[in-house]
């Protein structure tokens, strides 16, 4: 069964974009409010933004969506 490819925490403020499914290596911080989730091969797998509410982030997401 695949795993959702966008999750939403709008406790935690948490964007997250699942691109891989598999067992992670490590967790990179890659700037500001985001991290990158990686295999053994320092492919990316995820993407962790988090303030997505705070800053808009999600706003802007759901207004492209819907064009």
């Amino acid at each position: 069964m695949d795993k959702e490819r966008v999750k939403v925490s709008y406790d935690g403020d948490i964007l997250y974009l699942l691109f891989k499914e598999g067992p992670s290596e490590e967790l990179v911080e890659a700037g500001s409010n985001v991290i990158l989730e990686m295999d053994s091969k320092g492919n990316v797998m995820g993407l962790e933004i988090w303030n997505a509410k705070k800053t808009g982030l999600i706003k802007k997401l759901t207004n492209i969506v819907a064009q």
